[in-house]
């Protein structure tokens, strides 16, 4: 992978012989203090309504509606329109999906949506998981803990909230 300005990419592009090749903004990956506090915050609203961790995370995934594309197209996926399936969807912790309003009734199918797992995030799109995480804990009438590194990743998540609102 090749990482650089217009013009570095440009003038290594042009050194090479042919192939085919992916182009594609950089964008800051989510930090290992966010994460930690997303999850933190995560599991403290699993305790508080009885759920597994991965159930809620889904949840906040879905909302955030950040998904996985191939170009611009979003990658869709076909799981039989049974509520085992949806709960196994809402419950897995290695695939996010989101149901769409798609249906083969003839064959019992339905389309869903695949998420973009959180460690695949930007900063930016970290930044919006921790806020629906937050909005559950205010909903539950929770308590942020008061160690360092949460506070620390509260004042990140405010920096990035403030830069994000003067834009």
């Amino acid at each position: 992978m090749f990482i650089g300005t217009v013009i570095e990419c440009i003038a290594h592009l042009s050194s090479l012989k042919e192939g085919i090749f992916e182009i594609k903004e950089h964008k800051p990956k989510r930090s290992l203090s966010q994460n930690a506090f997303y999850w933190q915050c995560a599991e403290q609203v699993a305790k508080a309504i009885m759920q597994p961790k991965a159930y809620v995370h889904n949840l906040l995934l879905r909302r955030c509606e950040i998904y996985e594309t191939i170009g611009i197209q979003p990658i869709l996926v076909v799981l039989p329109d049974t509520d085992s399936a949806e709960m196994w969807a809402l419950y897995s912790e290695d695939y996010h999906f989101k149901p769409t309003l798609d249906f083969d009734k003839k064959n019992g199918l339905r389309w869903y949506r695949v998420l973009k797992g959180s460690k695949d995030f930007t900063v930016e799109e970290m930044n919006l998981l921790i806020e629906q995480v937050l909005s559950e804990i205010e909903v539950n009438h929770l308590e942020l803990p008061l160690d360092k590194a949460t506070q620390r990743a509260l004042e990140e998540y405010e920096k990035i909230k403030e830069r994000r609102q003067q834009i």
